[in-house]
């Protein structure tokens, strides 16, 4: 995150630039959205936060086997004219990409990211990425990654990125390999990564989460169907000096079932166990299910179904298997008239002992 003035300055300079040239054709999309969150703690207490953003993408004719992507989010600009609030600003793509015959390269700020459909990965390229269909910032890294496709479904992914900004340093930089395999219907991926040693003062808070991991880490995946049903899974090696090695098991189904012509229902269930407590950091912004004893055995759960073709229910649930925590997300979604989308969720979080919480999340967005 950084001020706002600076990339306006480079956002105006590359819009003069391009609008310079006729054969390039600039064009714009993205979304503009405002949210309530409100908090109501067992003592007693309500705490509430308004934020607002604007994403915004610009998009850009490729040149020949090439294509530039650039993408940013500005949070709470709305509040920075009227409530005092700063802006700021988070680059989420600014990369280069050329399609070589034999392999791709891409260079610059971009989204990394290892998910074979799992509502939570502990084999993820970035620890915390992705959960429950929802991305968070550290998806969006400064990398170097190479593709290459192997046949119609296999191919080798190496990438290079660096947690504290663009940096030589050896110790700075964080790398991985992916290898990705058709085999009988299946989808099998190995994968391999070692954490950057330091981040630098530069570092993000979720680089800094990430340091207290071991920093080398072994996934396997597999996804297929067996039957009606969906079927996936992960095995994760945790290991490096100095810290004692650790293993993630992650199991999972999933279900699709047509109610009526128009209406699906969707569901899906996965167990993920942690061996170790330093562990639960996989688990990212869901941190607060855990126990905080030495292993974690989660049993998660989500449903899905259209209403109609504006309008949709949802139910996400998480329950730690000794009893300790229970987190409970129903949600709605509508598309209103003016195409406003309405998001509506409540969590209820529900623990053995204090702390007990309930939050109701209220969110405007005009996509564009």
């Amino acid at each position: 995150m950084r001020k706002l003035s600076a990339p306006l300055t480079l956002l105006l300079i590359w819009s003069i630039t391009i609008g310079a040239s006729p054969a390039l054709a600039l064009e714009a999309g993205g979304k503009v959205e405002l949210n309530y969150t409100g908090s109501w703690f067992e003592d007693g207490t309500y705490i509430d936060e308004v934020s607002d953003s604007l994403e915004l993408e610009l998009f850009l004719p490729r040149l020949g086997r090439t294509e530039v992507s650039y993408a940013f989010d500005v949070h709470n600009p709305l509040q920075d004219l009227t409530a005092g609030k700063e802006a700021t600003y988070f680059t989420k793509k600014l990369y280069l990409k050329h399609r070589f015959a034999p392999f791709h390269l891409t260079v610059g700020r971009q989204p990394v990211s290892w998910s074979f459909g799992s509502l939570l990965n502990p084999v993820d390229y970035t620890i915390g990425a992705e959960a429950f269909d929802e991305e968070s910032g550290s998806k969006y890294t400064d990398a170097v990654e190479v593709y290459i496709p192997l046949n119609w479904n296999s191919s080798l992914a190496l990438v290079t990125s660096f947690p504290a900004g663009f940096d030589l340093e050896t110790e700075k930089m964080k790398w991985g390999v992916r290898g990705r395999f058709g085999v009988k219907g299946y989808d099998l991926t190995l994968n391999y990564v070692q954490e950057a040693e330091a981040a630098g003062a530069n570092g993000s808070g979720v680089t800094d989460l990430i340091s207290l991991l071991p920093r080398r880490r072994v996934g396997v995946t597999f996804k297929g169907d067996l039957g009606d049903l969906g079927v996936y899974g992960s095995f994760g090696h945790y290991f490096g000096e100095g810290i004692e090695k650790s293993n993630s098991y992650l199991m999972g189904v999933d279900y699709s079932y047509n109610i009526d012509y128009y209406g699906k229902l969707t569901m899906q269930l996965e167990y993920l166990g942690l061996d170790r407590s330093n562990l639960t950091q996989l688990l990212g912004p869901f941190m607060m299910i855990s126990s905080g004893k030495q292993s974690t055995d989660l049993l998660s759960g989500s449903m899905a179904y259209p209403i109609d073709d504006f309008s949709a229910i949802s139910l996400i649930a998480i329950a730690n298997l000794d009893g300790s925590n229970l987190m409970i997300i129903p949600g709605y979604q509508n598309t209103l008239p003016g195409n406003i989308d309405l998001d509506l969720s409540i969590l209820f979080f529900l623990k053995e002992s204090d702390h007990k919480f309930t939050s109701i999340v209220m969110g405007l967005s005009y996509p564009f």
